[in-house]
């Protein structure tokens, strides 16, 4: 799911994810438009956001995904001259504007129909609607960015904002969140169709912590004393617990995924809390710790003896992701999983996050310790909070009874503030013209929530307001009592999750491309089909080596449309055979054809080389053939001697058999894809360092792409095409607003300077 906020200022250097977000959703204050109840316990199923200001003007409200426009009713002027004080827009003592749309959104999160996922957005209070906005004109199709209209007024002010809600019905509350009702379930692990964001690992109470990281391979915790005169190799021996935990801990376990400040985009934050969110400790940091996953992965598998170690990619995603999700099994089963964590002591201490009987989790969860809570206030469908969890937060004198100053004082709390934020509620629309007064009619009543009840007249003035707002049933689709979120929790929440969905990667595949003059066009229709077999293991593959960013993902597939001539293929074209003149003599069409022969490049990143296929097998622990097996290319037997690397650097012929088929990594898609991600982060960059994304977490620049094409394909072929899909893709997968048609710059590599020309025509559907 790709998800941007409704405003998009531009983002400063550095600037955090959070900082940025708080920035662009600015508002929905208790009292000003918070969520999800007032000072009188009255349910409000959004925010109002302030429009941020650009120069003189106001940012413009966008389209957060990418959807169907479902609704929209444009804004109704006020009148002209001295505006009366009983128009029904005029209540409360300023002009409200009406001009509404709604968008509805399907998307995925992950793999499979439970990830599968409708939700709608609803931009309420817009003084004036862009005429491309349409029910009507290509289905009602609008695209993530776009931009819907302006922000108007609500009860009069000089500042711009807008009622912001996102919703959706009973069935892809399930799928959103992976349940549908009460808290997750501890009984077993957490859901694997989607998996993002942070990591958690659930301690029960007893768990051992140890003073000193116990050997990679023992999960009894044995460490290996230093050597000594006569006892060169010295036997293991057991490491004593410092700790048992008292009670049950979560452990979370968060990549910084590429974001943060520079010299901390790669590492691993450890923090500790407990089942009921409170946290122990401050976090500890595994520097580097995220990029180190290959090279650690490698070594905890080498740790075993030959002939019984662990597959590496089992061991990279146990790192990872806490478990393993596959395909890969671990075995054995029992590979420890030795972390750093601040225990229930308040000490520190090595924990085996891999022993039997845990219970991981990821925030695709929405676990309970994270705050996260689904409240259920639908049955009378009116817009009074009942709800006796809402209610016990906001009783601070324990007396049944919430006055409003009470109510004003504790939505402020900083305890109770965030239980509000991430309080999934489902009560009736506040926006449905037909039940006015089933809804409200409680405000006449006097009750400590609301001692000052509207009179009969009072009530008719709020009638004729909400008369004048409201739209609901308008074709939406939706039932009337149905689930809210807290918007900017929303956002937050599914920002994490780099999946994108078939239509959102159709997108980044450049609609036209080229030099400047002589460009080569791709309908979204071809884009669509070339895509349609590799989404969902390409998706997996970025999940599952961390290439979940705007940035990371720029990159990575800025290269694979090189490597696959635009997705249309994964095996190099030729295969390595030799090409024929016209006057009948044969050649080489490059010069290591020659040597690399059958393995020739297949993959979204082009293996090339047996030195590189047998890396590949060796981390996946892919079996051997038979005896008697038939190569799916002839020139490998086996017998057959092979290079597997230049020729030239004195590497001597080895046999390739019995290894596994090279054929099966463009043959099988998720082998295709994985192989790609194996490459990406194995990928020596300068000294003892690995990890592509160590560069691409530098940003979406000319000398980052120009680094990153050196290390995929020596920095040669293809050089100027790698730097135009770089700002292509970032144009449509970042949340830059930039609309500038074409682009044309110049960048130097090495003796040469290569003209890069970049066409941002958008791929659309037509």
């Amino acid at each position: 799911m790709l998800i941007s906020p409704p405003f998009l200022p531009t983002r400063t250097a550095d600037e955090s994810e959070d900082g940025w977000l708080d920035r662009c959703m600015a508002g929905g204050a208790p009292g000003a438009g918070a969520f999800p109840v007032s000072f009188n316990l009255g349910w409000h199923g959004g925010m109002h956001l302030k429009a941020p200001r650009d120069g003189a003007s106001f940012e413009p409200v966008r389209a957060i995904a990418d959807g169907t426009v479902v609704f929209r009713r444009d804004p109704s002027s006020p009148p002209a001259g001295t505006l009366p004080e009983d128009h029904a827009q005029a209540y409360n003592g300023g002009w409200t504007d009406n001009g509404v749309v709604v968008i509805r959104h399907d998307t995925e999160i992950g793999e499979g129909t439970d990830a599968s996922v409708t939700f709608f957005s609803i931009y309420m209070h817009l003084n004036a609607i862009d005429a491309a906005v349409s029910t009507t004109v290509r289905g009602g199709r609008i695209f993530r960015k776009a931009e819907i209209g302006q922000a108007g007024q609500i009860y009069g002010g000089a500042d711009r904002r807008i009622h912001f809600e996102i919703v959706c019905n009973d069935d892809n509350l399930t799928k959103l969140v992976g349940r549908a009702s009460g808290e997750r379930s501890l009984d077993s692990d957490g859901r694997t169709d989607s998996v993002y964001g942070t990591m958690y690992v659930l301690l029960p109470a007893g768990t051992h912590v140890f003073a000193e990281e116990p050997l990679p391979n023992s999960a009894a915790a044995m460490i290996r004393p230093a050597p000594s005169p006569g006892h060169p190799h010295p036997t293991p021996v057991a490491v004593r617990a410092i700790h048992a935990t008292a009670a049950d801990i979560v452990i979370a376990l968060r990549a910084a995924g590429g974001e943060g400040v520079v010299g901390q985009r790669g590492s691993v934050f450890v923090q500790t809390c407990r089942p009921d969110g409170s946290t122990i400790g401050a976090e500890i940091e595994e520097a580097n710790g995220e990029y180190d996953f290959y090279t650690r992965a490698k070594a905890i598998s080498e740790s075993y003896p030959a002939g019984a170690r662990p597959a590496a990619s089992a061991v990279y995603e146990l790192l990872r992701f806490g478990r393993v999700i596959g395909p890969d099994a671990l075995v054995p089963a029992d590979v420890p999983c030795w972390r750093q964590i601040r225990h229930d002591g308040f000490g520190v201490g090595w924990a085996n996050l891999n022993a039997s009987g845990l219970r991981k989790f990821s925030d695709a969860d929405f676990p309970q310790w994270r705050r996260w809570r689904l409240i259920d206030d639908s049955a009378d469908q009116d817009s009074r909070c009942d709800s006796a969890v809402i209610r016990g937060w906001l009783n601070s004198g324990r007396d049944g009874l919430i006055r409003p100053h009470e109510a004003s004082r504790r939505l402020a709390d900083d305890d109770v503030a965030p239980k509000l934020a991430r309080a999934i509620c489902k009560f009736a629309t506040e926006w449905d013209i037909s039940r006015v007064d089933a809804q409200w009619a409680w405000l006449k009543t006097e009750t400590p929530e609301n001692p000052r009840p509207l009179s009969e007249e009072d009530f008719g003035r709020l009638r004729a307001h909400l008369n004048a707002l409201q739209f609901w049933p308008g074709g939406t689709g939706l039932p009337v009592p149905h689930w809210h979120f807290q918007p900017k929790e929303f956002v937050r929440q599914f920002r994490k999750c780099g999946w994108l969905a078939a239509h959102e990667m159709t997108q980044l595949l450049p609609r036209r491309y080229g030099a400047r003059g002589a460009l080569t066009a791709i309908p979204w229709a071809t884009a669509e089909h070339r895509f349609a077999g590799y989404t969902t293991d390409l998706n997996r593959a970025m999940r599952k080596y961390g290439i979940e960013s705007a940035t990371r993902q720029t990159h990575f597939l800025a290269q694979t449309y090189i490597e696959t001539a635009m997705w249309a293929t994964v095996e190099e074209y030729g295969r390595a055979h030799q090409q024929r003149r016209r006057d009948g003599t044969l050649y080489w069409p490059a010069r290591m054809m020659e040597f690399y022969g059958p393995f020739y490049g297949r993959g979204a990143m082009q293996l090339t080389w047996a030195g590189n296929y047998e890396a590949y097998g060796a981390y996946r622990a892919l079996p051997p053939v038979a005896a008697a097996y038939t190569y799916s290319d002839s020139r490998i037997t086996q017998t057959s001697m092979h290079h597997f690397a230049d020729p030239g650097s004195g590497n001597a012929p080895r046999r390739w058999a019995p290894r596994y088929d090279p054929g099966n990594i463009a043959s099988n898609a998720f082998n295709a894809c994985d192989s790609a991600g194996h490459y990406w982060v194995s990928k020596a960059i300068g000294g003892s360092r690995h990890n592509i994304n160590r560069v691409c977490d530098d940003g979406v620049t000319t000398n980052a792409v120009g680094r990153v094409s050196v290390l995929v394909n020596g920095g040669g072929y293809g050089f100027a095409e790698r730097q135009a899909y770089g700002p292509y893709i970032d144009r449509f997968r970042s949340d830059r607003t930039e609309s500038n048609t074409d682009s044309a710059f110049v960048v130097a590599y090495g003796t040469r300077r290569h003209n890069v020309y970049v066409d941002f025509t958008p791929q659309r559907p037509r």
